[in-house]
């Protein structure tokens, strides 16, 4: 199905550049700025970029006074939009993506390569270093009226091979190595109104805030 619409692309724009935390190290929230295809290919293009913090890709567009080319990337949060059949007003909060099993094909026809996956030595299944269930239960007592879950289940379509692809690249690639399992993966009801926009934005920064206290990330946020 087809919409003339994306959230994930509204709350990405809506989402602030820092997120303050008294006390606490501030969070700097770097948007990659290119709009996706709908290929496989497309998608193992986007993990690749993102992991190299080239500056350029992402937003806000860089300062006169920046001298850094590079960003050192301590998580990558990806958004997507609930579609396949689910409740069109849900938060999820994914777990875990397949590396086998996507039977819908690309905008260009083609399939994800398991097979070629599988030679380069990659799982079938990984998984985020965060503790995602943790994260989720602050957010849902922050937001007890709104339909909020823990998913282990992301689809099997882009959603869940963009989350499988990106949590892959740091098991491919030495530069990265230390980042594995540094990925995690948020779907977005479908409403769209200024609204719907604003609590999705809240929701997210609350999200943020929560993996940003997880220890993995001590220190470096």
């Amino acid at each position: 199905m087809e919409y003339d619409f994306n959230t994930s692309l509204m709350v990405r724009d809506a989402l602030p550049d820092l997120i303050e935390r008294a006390g606490k190290r501030n969070i700097k929230i770097f948007k990659y700025a290119r709009v996706t295809r709908d290929t496989y290919e497309d998608v193992r293009r986007v993990s690749k970029e993102i992991w190299s913090g080239q500056r350029s890709l992402f937003l806000p567009k860089s300062q006169a006074d920046e001298t850094d080319e590079k960003l050192d990337v301590s998580l990558i949060l990806h958004l997507g939009m609930v579609a396949l059949g689910w409740e069109i007003d849900q938060f999820r909060f994914e777990t875990v993506a397949r590396r086998d099993g996507y039977e819908l094909p690309g905008d260009d026809g083609q399939h994800v390569d398991s097979k070629a996956l599988e030679e380069l030595g990659l799982p079938k299944t990984l998984t985020t270093c965060f503790n995602i269930e943790a994260a989720w239960r602050n957010v849902k007592a922050k937001f007890p009226d709104h339909p909020i879950y823990l998913s282990h289940d992301a689809g099997l379509y882009f959603c869940e091979f963009r989350l499988y692809s990106s949590l892959a690249e740091p098991l491919l690639s030495e530069s990265y190595r230390e980042k594995a399992g540094r990925t995690v993966f948020q779907h977005l009801p479908q409403g769209h109104t200024v609204e719907d926009i604003a609590l999705a934005r809240d929701v997210t920064v609350e999200f943020i805030r929560n993996l940003a206290d997880d220890y993995l990330l001590d220190g470096e946020n």
